[in-house]
C-alpha cells in the first residue's frame, strides 16, 4: 500500500538534509592517551581514532541530532550527550549515549527526559554530571549521575538561560560558563549563579577546572580568565583589575601581555584546554592558537594553517594536543602547539556566506537549495541582537537555534555578533539610534566595528558568494539598509590587505575577494535570480518550502509558509549586459572541492513516488488557499481531509492540517479549527506539530475568553473545562516535559478552578512555584496560592478598579470627579530614557461598562501627526507607527488566552481576542491632541468581555504598555514587551 511506503519513505529522510559526516562541524575533541581520541559534533557524528588521529573512523551514534560533549573514564567506557530543538515550542529534548566497547556500539535511553546537554563529565565509571538548557522541569540545567549515567539528578538552583559550558573538579565543585556574562559555580553541591560585570555584552563558550579554586574562562571578545582563590580579607587584590565573583572566595583574573590582549580581541574565544601552569585557547577564527606556559602572565600564539573556527582543543600532555571545529576539521600537534598539522576536515572554506540584520530574514529555502541540494558550502552571519531589552524565552538561547535550523537545512554554521545590540522589534528606531546603541558598546566606533566584523568573517570563511538581506526601505527599515551599506563597504575592504591590516598581521588573516555578491529583492518582486520554492530537488527528496518549513519552526512559535518566489539581484561581479541567472554561473566550484560537497545521488528508486507526494501537497495547498479566496466553508473542508492527506507523508499531512487549523483559529472560527487540531492530534500524535495542537485544545476549553466567544453558555461550562482537564490529562501521559510548561499548568489550573477543584488548581500552581527560581512565572504562581488561603497577594504589582455611580462623559478630557481620585497605573521604562514622555492610565467600571482613561505626554523624537481632524476611524486600523498604549484582560488568569484592546493618539483602535483579529467588540472611544501630550476615554461594554459583571473582590489580570515609535517603550507591569509577556501581568482588582 502506497501509505505504508510513504511512512518508510519518510523515515529514511535525514534530518540534515544533503549533508555529509565528513564536514560536521565538530563540538568537542577528548583524547585518553596519545593515541585513543574522539570527537563528536552536528548530524549525530562521532568520530574515533587509535593511532593518534592518523586515521578517523565513524561510529555509528544511532541518533541524528547534534553531539556537544564526549568523555570516556577508561578505552572502553564512555558517554555523548547532545539533543535538538523542538520547532515552534522552543523546548529541547536531550541526549546521553553510552558504550561500554570503545564505541563500536552506542545506546540511549529514549526515555530519559533531560533539556538539550552541551557538557558532559564522569570522574570515575559511575560518578559524573552534565550541564545544558534550562527547562521547566530543570530549572538549573545542571545534573548529576552516581550510577554511569542510567539517570540523573539535578542540582538545585536556576539559571536564566542555560550553561553553554561547564567543568566539574569533583562530584560537588564545579565552574558553568553561560551567555550574556552568566556564570555558575557550584560548591558543596550547590548552584551559585553570577554574572560577571566586565564581560558586558559577551557570552562565555568554555571552560577549564583544575581544582575547585583554579580554572579558565574563555568567551566571546577575546575575554580570557583565571579562576583563582581571592587573597584573605585585608591583604593585596593578586591582580589590580581582578574581578571578585560575588559571594565567593573567587577571583577571575584577567589574563595579561600587551601583545596578546592585542591580538586575542580579533577572536571569540570558544576552547580552552589548561595542564598545570600551561593554557591553550582558540576560536572564531581559527587561524591561530594562543598559549601561555605561566598561568597567563606571557603568552604566545602559533599558526594553525586553517581559518575555519574552532570549538574544541585537548591535550594529554606538554606536547601531543587536538584542535576540533567547523567543517569537520581537527588539527593535531606533537610539540606543544608551536606546528599544527590537518588531520580531518573535507572543507576548508565556505561557497556562501549569507549576511543578514535579524534571524527572521534567513533564507532557509535559499540554504535547502545552495547547500542541500547542490552541496555548496554555507554560512550564515547574523550581525543584530535583541535579546538585551527583553529576556530571551524558550528554552534554547535562539544562536544555537539558528545554528541548529541552518544545519537541518544543509547548512554548515551560524553565528550571532555579539556586539550590536537592537532594541525590541516593532520600535522602528532610527538609524542614528542604531549607530549610538553601538558606539555605546563599541567605544564610539560601532560602524567601524561591524565593518571589522563582517570584514573578519569574510576573510575566515573565504565565499565565492555572499548574499545580503533586502533592505529597499531604508526609511521604514534603517537597520537592513546599515547592514547592506556596511557589508558591501566590508566586501571592498576584505579584499584590500590596507584595510583592516591588524586582522592580517595579528589575527593570521589574508585579504580575500568576494567573487559575488546578491541582495534579496523585496517580497513580491522579481530578481534576476529566482526560486521556485515549491520546486521539487530531486537530491532531498522534497520540494525547498517543505525542508525549510522546519528549520524556521526552530527560529518562530507559529507555522509559517515559505513565500512563493524568492528573488535576488546580482550587486557585484555582474557583468552589466548579461547579469546571472545564478548565484555561481560563470564561477567555477567542483564538487568534493574544499568548498563544496560531493554531490549525492537522487533516491532513484523512491524518486516517482516522493515526486507524486510533493505535487499531491501542492495540490492541497492550493484547494486549501482557493477555499479560503472564495469564502469556502469551513466544514466541507474539514469533511476533505481525508482526501486532502491521502498519500501524504505524515510529515507533510501533519503539516497541512495545522496550517488549516491555525487558519481557522486566527479567523475566529474556533470550533471547526479545535476539530481540525483533534484530527491532528488523533492521525499523527507523533508530529512535531501535534503538541501544540494539544496545547491550544487545553487552552481553548480553559478559556473564560474563548467560552464566552464560543457563545458557551453556564449550562456548558462544566463539559467545557471537563475537556480542557481530559487534554492536560493526555499531555502529562504522553508529553511530560510539555506538561511542566506554564502554558500548560496555567490554563489548567483555571479549569480546574471553574470546575471548583481547587486543591487540583492549587497543585499546578505549588509545581510551578517549587521548579525553578523567583521569575515572572513563579510569581503567577505565588500570586494564587495566598488566594486560596485568605491572605495577602504581594507578588503582583495592584491596580484598583473602583466602581463608580457616574458615567463619563467620553471627550478625552478626564475632568470627572472620579478620574481625578482613581489611583493611576503609571507607566515606566526598563531604560530609564523616558523621563520626558510620562503616561499613566487608570481604570473603573459600574454594572456596564469598564472605563480607560490614558494620560500621556509627547516624546521627543514623535510628531503629533495629522494637524486636522485625524479622519473617521476603521476598525483594526494599522497602529504601527503611532503612539499608542495597550491593554490585555485576561478575566480567568490562565496567563495564555485575553483580550488585546490598543488606543492610538488619534483615537483610533485595535482589537483582538487571542490571536483572532476578527473579534470585533462594541467599544467607544474618545481622544484629545495637544502639541505636547494626548488623552483618551473609552468604555467597553463587560458583556463584550464576561458573562457577568464583576464582583467587588473579583480581580482579571492585567498588561498595560506604551510603544512610541522611534522613542520607546513603557509598561505598568513587568517584564513587559512589545510582543506581549503575560506572565509579567499585574492584577486588576475590583472594588
Amino acid at each position: 500500500m502506497l501509505s505504508s511506503l510513504l511512512l518508510s519513505l519518510l523515515s529514511t529522510l535525514p534530518a540534515a538534509v544533503g549533508a555529509a559526516d565528513g564536514d560536521a562541524r565538530l563540538n568537542q575533541i577528548c583524547f585518553l592517551d596519545a593515541k585513543q581520541g574522539w570527537a563528536v559534533g552536528d548530524r549525530g557524528v562521532i568520530l574515533h581514532t587509535d593511532d593518534g588521529g592518523q586515521r578517523w573512523l565513524t561510529q555509528n551514534s544511532g541518533v541524528d541530532c547534534t553531539l556537544s560533549s564526549v568523555c570516556f573514564a577508561n578505552d572502553q567506557l564512555g558517554w555523548a550527550a547532545g539533543g535538538r530543538t523542538q520547532p515552534y515550542t522552543h523546548l529541547s529534548s536531550g541526549v546521553v549515549l553510552s558504550t561500554r566497547d570503545g564505541g563500536k556500539t552506542w545506546s540511549h535511553d529514549d526515555k530519559l527526559i533531560l533539556p538539550c546537554l552541551r557538557q558532559i563529565g564522569f570522574f570515575d565509571p559511575r560518578h559524573g554530571w552534565a550541564a545544558g538548557c534550562r527547562s521547566g522541569m530543570y530549572p538549573s540545567g545542571t545534573f548529576t549521575s552516581d550510577d554511569a549515567g542510567r539517570t540523573w539528578r539535578p542540582v538545585v538552583g536556576d539559571t536564566p538561560t542555560g550553561w553553554t559550558a561547564a567543568a566539574f573538579a569533583g562530584p560537588r565543585n564545579g565552574l558553568l560558563a553561560g551567555r550574556n556574562g552568566a556564570t555558575g559555580l557550584i560548591l558543596g553541591g550547590q548552584l551559585e549563579s553570577i554574572r560577571s560585570a566586565d564581560l558586558e555584552l559577551r557570552s562565555l563558550a568554555a571552560a577549564s577546572l583544575l581544582s575547585p579554586t583554579r580554572g579558565w574562562l574563555v568567551g566571546e571578545g577575546g575575554w580570557v580568565r583565571r579562576l583563582v582563590e581571592r587573597p584573605p580579607d585585608g591583604a593585596a587584590p593578586a591582580e589590580p583589575s581582578a574581578t571578585p565573583l560575588a559571594g565567593t572566595a573567587l577571583t577571575l583574573v584577567p589574563a595579561g601581555g600587551a601583545h596578546f590582549v592585542k591580538a586575542v580581541r580579533h577572536f571569540d574565544l570558544a576552547a580552552v584546554a589548561a595542564r598545570g601552569t600551561r593554557c591553550w585557547v582558540a576560536g572564531n577564527p581559527g587561524s591561530r592558537i594562543f598559549h601561555t606556559p605561566d598561568a597567563g602572565r606571557t603568552w604566545q600564539d602559533f599558526a594553525t594553517g586553517s581559518t575555519v573556527p574552532l570549538r574544541s582543543i585537548t591535550f594529554v600532555d606538554d606536547q601531543h594536543g587536538w584542535a576540533a571545529g567547523e567543517l569537520g576539521t581537527i588539527l593535531a600537534t606533537d610539540d606543544g602547539g608551536r606546528t599544527w598539522r590537518h588531520q580531518h576536515g573535507d572543507g576548508a572554506r565556505a561557497a556562501v556566506l549569507g549576511v543578514f540584520a535579524d534571524p527572521e530574514d534567513v533564507p532557509f529555502e535559499l540554504i535547502a537549495r545552495l547547500a542541500g541540494s547542490d552541496g555548496y558550502r554555507t554560512v550564515i552571519d547574523v550581525l543584530g541582537r535583541r535579546d538585551i531589552e527583553v529576556t530571551p524565552r524558550g528554552d534554547v538561547p535562539l544562536p544555537d537555534r539558528l545554528h541548529e535550523a541552518v544545519v537541518r537545512a544543509g547548512g554548515s554554521a551560524a553565528e550571532v555578533a555579539w556586539q550590536f545590540p537592537l532594541r525590541q522589534a516593532g520600535l522602528r528606531v532610527e538609524r542614528q539610534a542604531i549607530i549610538d546603541a553601538w558606539d555605546r558598546v563599541n567605544d564610539g566606533h560601532g560602524l567601524d566595528d561591524l565593518r571589522a566584523r563582517i570584514v573578519r568573517t569574510i576573510r575566515t570563511w573565504r565565499p565565492t558568494v555572499l548574499v545580503i538581506g533586502d533592505a529597499h526601505n531604508a526609511h521604514d527599515d534603517p537597520l537592513a539598509a546599515l547592514i547592506q551599506e556596511a557589508t558591501l563597504k566590508a566586501v571592498a575592504e576584505a579584499a584590500d590587505s590596507n584595510a583592516f591590516a591588524d586582522q592580517i598581521v595579528e589575527a593570521g588573516l589574508s585579504a580575500w575577494r568576494v567573487a559575488r555578491v546578491a541582495v534579496a529583492t523585496p517580497p513580491g518582486e522579481r530578481g534576476t535570480i529566482e526560486l521556485v520554492t515549491a520546486q521539487f530537488m530531486p537530491v532531498l527528496g522534497r520540494s525547498l518550502d517543505d525542508v525549510a518549513a522546519e528549520p524556521r519552526g526552530l527560529l518562530r512559535d507559529q507555522f509559517e509558509p515559505s513565500p512563493r518566489i524568492l528573488g535576488f539581484q546580482t550587486l557585484v561581479g555582474a557583468a552589466a549586459a548579461s547579469p546571472p541567472r545564478d548565484f555561481f554561473a560563470g564561477l567555477s566550484i567542483t564538487p568534493a572541492s574544499e568548498s563544496r560537497r560531493a554531490l549525492t545521488a537522487p533516491p532513484l528508486d523512491r524518486l516517482d513516488v516522493l515526486q507524486r507526494m510533493t505535487r499531491k501537497r501542492r495540490q492541497a495547498q492550493a484547494v486549501i488557499a482557493m477555499a479560503e479566496r472564495r469564502g469556502g466553508s469551513a466544514e466541507q473542508l474539514l469533511a476533505q481531509i481525508d482526501e486532502l492527506t491521502r498519500d501524504l507523508d505524515p510529515s507533510g499531512a501533519g503539516q497541512l492540517i495545522y496550517q488549516l487549523a491555525d487558519h481557522y483559529y486566527r479567523t475566529g472560527r474556533w470550533s471547526i479549527a479545535a476539530e481540525t487540531f483533534e484530527a491532528l492530534v488523533q492521525r499523527y500524535p507523533q508530529h512535531p506539530l501535534a503538541p501544540l495542537a494539544l496545547r491550544w485544545l487545553l487552552q481553548f476549553h480553559a478559556s473564560s475568553e474563548a467560552a464566552l466567544r464560543a457563545g458557551v453558555d453556564s449550562s456548558r461550562q462544566a463539559k467545557w473545562r471537563e475537556r480542557a482537564v481530559a487534554c492536560g490529562q493526555q499531555i502529562e501521559r504522553t508529553q511530560f516535559e510539555w506538561f511542566a510548561q506554564p502554558g500548560v499548568r496555567f490554563p489548567l489550573a483555571a479549569a480546574y478552578r471553574g470546575l471548583g477543584q481547587d486543591r487540583q488548581a492549587d497543585r499546578l500552581w505549588m509545581a510551578q512555584c517549587r521548579s525553578g527560581g523567583r521569575d515572572a512565572w513563579w510569581a503567577c504562581g505565588q500570586a494564587e496560592l495566598p488566594r486560596a488561603e485568605g491572605k495577602n497577594r504581594p507578588f503582583k504589582p495592584l491596580l484598583p478598579c473602583p466602581k463608580t455611580d457616574a458615567k463619563p462623559h467620553l471627550d478625552g478630557r478626564l475632568d470627572e470627579p472620579f478620574w481625578q481620585k482613581a489611583k493611576p497605573a503609571v507607566l515606566r521604562s526598563a531604560q530609564g530614557d523616558d523621563d520626558g514622555w510620562p503616561a499613566q492610565v487608570m481604570l473603573a467600571y459600574d454594572a456596564e461598562f469598564l472605563y480607560v482613561a490614558i494620560s500621556c505626554r509627547r516624546a521627543a523624537r514623535t510628531s503629533v501627526g495629522d494637524d486636522g481632524s485625524p479622519g473617521p476611524r476603521s476598525r483594526d486600523a494599522d497602529l504601527s507607527g503611532h503612539d499608542r498604549v495597550e491593554l490585555f484582560l485576561d478575566v480567568d488568569r490562565d496567563y495564555s488566552t485575553f483580550y488585546h484592546l490598543a488606543i492610538d493618539d488619534r483615537g483610533w483602535t485595535f482589537d483582538r481576542c487571542w490571536a483572532d483579529v476578527t473579534w470585533n467588540p462594541t467599544w467607544f472611544v474618545a481622544s484629545s491632541r495637544a502639541k505636547d501630550r494626548w488623552t483618551a476615554e473609552a468604555a467597553i461594554p463587560l458583556k463584550e468581555l464576561v458573562g457577568r459583571a464583576p464582583q467587588p473582590s473579583d480581580s482579571w489580570a492585567i498588561g498595560i504598555q506604551r510603544i512610541v515609535p522611534r522613542a520607546g517603550f513603557q509598561s505598568w507591569n513587568t517584564p513587559a514587551a512589545i510582543a506581549v509577556l503575560p506572565d509579567g501581568f499585574g492584577w486588576l482588582a475590583f472594588q
